[in-house]
């Protein structure tokens, strides 16, 4: 079923390509090829192993989240449910008869 009026995302689309276009003429002036990484990812936070995301946080020297606190934040044991509260014993019907 096609459409009569532009979508947002083909006005997104034809917006962006116009910026191309006009940033394309200050290319001689200004290259932006020094600044391009081969790889996109290479530094991107989501693809780091968490021993990397870790080694990184401690270059400074100071901890982010200290290891008591940690702790603290760590998941408590599940109690054992009490079967003889409201809610865990078992009622019998009463059917009126």
């Amino acid at each position: 079923m096609p459409v009569e009026t532009p979508s947002v995302l083909a006005n997104v689309i034809q917006e962006h390509l116009e910026l191309k276009r006009r940033n394309s003429e200050l290319e001689p002036d200004m290259p932006l090829k020094r600044y391009e990484s081969e790889d996109p990812f290479e530094n991107h936070p989501l693809f780091k192993t968490e021993e990397q995301a870790r080694i990184e946080e401690t270059m400074d020297g100071e901890e982010s989240i200290p290891a008591e606190q940690l702790a603290s934040l760590a998941a408590e044991p599940e109690q054992p449910a009490e079967d003889d509260t409201l809610w865990g014993r078992s009622r019998d019907f009463d059917w009126g008869d």
